[in-house]
């Protein structure tokens, strides 16, 4: 099995997974540099748009909460 690392894309030649213990990458130093960019963000997975919540805006006159 032939293949890339997909963080520094090393190619590396393999017979089983078993000979590669951190598969698809090249290296633990690889694999653990992946999930670091899943941790601060940088890889997401896209989804639907969060609706942001309507600002507020000013009180129209007259219409205080302060129970005249």
């Amino acid at each position: 099995m032939r293949g890339r690392c997909p963080v520094c894309g090393k190619s590396y030649e393999i017979r089983a997974v078993s000979e590669l213990p951190a598969f698809p990458f090249c290296s633990p130093r690889c694999r653990l540099v992946d999930l670091g960019r899943w941790i601060d963000g940088t890889y997401v997975i896209p989804g639907p748009e969060i609706p942001s919540a309507p600002e507020p805006g000013p009180s129209s006159p007259g219409q205080d909460d302060e129970g005249e």
